[in-house]
């Protein structure tokens, strides 16, 4: 697996921009380690500084496509990892996808148009269905979750998301400026993909 200097240049893969904060609050390191780990990439030539945020170089990114394939070389070999990716792929990222679509526009007269959210039972249904395909994700990623804790800590990002998108804080379904349902999935669909070696699906 990674270790915590690569963990940290490797969050910036899954955040183009952020300060040490929030790429604490993507690994669940201490912010004094994601600092030093910053500090450290950038000195390498892995990372730069912008104005209190950091963001990967080119030189980073081939840095990590160096380190994955031997920091997951099990988890790569592993046949249940391979199923649960499948399943991911084919099944429950499709129906979010679809839901974060149904969310964003409406059918009015067979055409799609912009929701204005102004229908809440509309909008709670798809919530729900969300929470839904998020028990089954935890079932489905299973084997992924077992041989690395962080993609636990993103399904536990994403059912924070949900809870305060049910309790009226609608941005937390797919907004971009907060840690939406949206945002966090994209940021997991993202880490799986280097942890098992694929391209993400066009």
């Amino acid at each position: 697996m990674l270790d915590p200097y690569e963990l940290t240049v490797h969050s910036l893969t899954l955040r183009q921009l952020g300060t040490a904060e929030q790429l604490a609050d993507i690994t669940g390191q201490d912010v004094a380690e994601v600092e030093a780990g910053l500090e450290k990439a950038v000195a390498a030539g892995f990372v730069m500084a912008a104005r209190g945020s950091y963001l990967i170089t080119p030189a980073g990114r081939e840095h990590l496509d160096g380190v994955y394939p031997r920091a997951f070389e099990g988890l790569r070999a592993d046949p249940q990892v391979t199923a649960a990716m499948e399943a991911f792929e084919t099944g429950v990222n499709k129906q979010v996808l679809a839901l974060t679509t149904d969310w964003q526009t409406i059918e009015v007269d067979g055409a799609r148009v912009t929701n204005d959210h102004g229908d809440a039972d509309y909008d709670a249904k798809i919530i729900d269905k969300l929470g839904r395909v998020h028990e089954k994700t935890a079932k489905v990623l299973r084997p992924l979750a077992d041989a690395d804790p962080l993609v636990d800590r993103f399904l536990d990002r994403i059912g924070t998301a949900l809870t305060r998108a049910e309790g009226g804080e609608t941005d937390y379904v797919s907004g971009v400026r907060v840690d939406s349902v949206h945002t966090v999935w994209f940021q997991m669909h993202e880490h799986i993909l280097r942890l098992t070696g694929r391209e993400r699906p066009e």
